[in-house]
Formats: structure tokens, C-alpha cells, sequence
């Protein structure tokens, strides 16, 4: 059953990120609902990768027991604790089946801004709408934006997702293969997303 909700929601959100639409502009929808695409911005010159972990993390769901809410986050090999993430996870509201994915590494400074940054997948590129918020394990802070169950398992068909900030740098990508050629700042790995997606909305039960 999951697998077939994947294989339409897929096809769902490329066709959503592929349609051509001029007037997308930062106040186009978030990734909860339905975005437009538009042409995204190259990679800002000079991007140099500071942190490569795609070989050596994968993602991990985690019930959690009330009062805590269900996790999904990126680990490090081995890992069993999605409160130490490698620099991205997916949070529930377990009262009302919300999520948001938790982009890290962001300047602190920018804590309490919002921002449109852009989600690459595949061919097509999506605005997201988002929060800078402090992060209680970290100097840094988080991009917070809210994300569906549809684009979270659409998400784990592809390849490679990528996310350019509002300053056009291309900041975080995530891929399948460790060996890919990518330029982005920090690159994580999709290992184990499908799975860890399936048991993470299990735990959540989204509304």
C-alpha cells in the first residue's frame, strides 16, 4: 500500500515541480501545499562543500513516547538516537499530525527571520516558505518549514533533492549514490529514506 501512495505521490509532486508558471514569486505556497515552479538560481560561484557525510549517514524514524513527538532525522551509521541528527530532521506534532522539516546549520543571527528558499527535486524546483528558529542542541539555528506526507514520500523516489537558500547558495543535498557529483555546501545521504518515511508516518498518523 505505502509503496503504491509513494509511486502517486511522486508522480504528483514532479508534475506539480514541473509545471512552468512566470509569475512564481516568494509568496508562492509552501511545500504543504501546491507551489509553482520557476527557473531556480545557479549555484552561487565558488561553492565550496564543507561537510561530505553521504557515505557515512542514513535516516532513522523514532517513535518517541508522550510527551515527545516522532522523529525522522538524518544519523550517522549506526546511530539510534534521532535527537543527535547530522543536520536535518522531520518533526510531528503527534496531537495533530503536523510536520516540519528542520533544516540546520543556519546563521544564528538570522533567528526570527522567514525566508523562501527553494527545494531542487529532479527537474523541477519548488519555493518554500520558512522560519529561521534557535536550536536548543546547537550554536546554529534551524529553517523550519512545514512539509506534507505526500512530498515526504515523493521525496524518496528521486535521486537527489537539493536546497538553495534565499541567498542563492545551494546550502544542503541529499543523495542515493555516496559517489555522486554534487556542489552544495553540506551533502547528506537518502540512504534509508523510504523506509524511514514509512515507519515515521506510522508514528505521526498525519491529519
Amino acid at each position: 500500500m505505502f509503496s503504491r501512495i509513494a509511486m502517486l505521490a511522486a508522480a504528483g509532486f514532479l508534475a506539480t515541480a514541473c509545471a512552468s508558471n512566470p509569475a512564481a514569486s516568494p509568496s508562492s505556497p509552501t511545500a504543504s501545499g501546491s507551489p509553482s515552479a520557476s527557473p531556480g538560481p545557479a549555484a552561487s560561484a565558488g561553492t565550496v562543500t564543507v561537510s561530505n557525510v553521504a557515505a557515512t549517514t542514513t535516516w532513522l524514524a523514532e517513535e518517541k513516547l508522550i510527551p515527545d513527538d516522532p522523529v525522522m532525522a538524518l544519523v550517522n551509521n549506526g546511530a539510534r538516537d534521532t535527537d543527535i541528527s547530522a543536520g536535518i530532521s522531520v518533526q510531528c506534532r503527534a496531537a495533530n499530525g503536523t510536520m516540519s522539516v528542520h533544516l540546520g546549520k543556519q546563521p544564528a543571527t538570522r533567528v526570527g527571520q522567514t525566508a523562501t528558499f527553494r527545494l531542487r527535486a529532479g527537474p523541477g524546483v519548488r519555493d518554500i516558505e520558512g522560519k529561521f528558529v534557535a536550536n536548543s542542541r546547537s550554536p546554529d539555528a534551524d529553517f523550519v518549514f512545514p512539509v506534507s506526507s505526500a512530498d515526504l514520500l515523493a521525496l524518496g523516489q528521486l535521486d537527489m533533492i537539493s536546497f538553495v537558500t534565499d541567498q542563492g547558495e545551494v546550502q544542503w543535498a541529499f543523495v542515493k549514490d555516496p559517489a555522486a557529483q554534487v556542489q552544495a555546501k553540506y551533502i547528506g545521504s537518502l540512504k534509508n529514506y523510504p523506509n524511514a518515511t514509512r515507519d515515521f508516518l506510522n508514528y505521526c498518523n498525519p491529519k
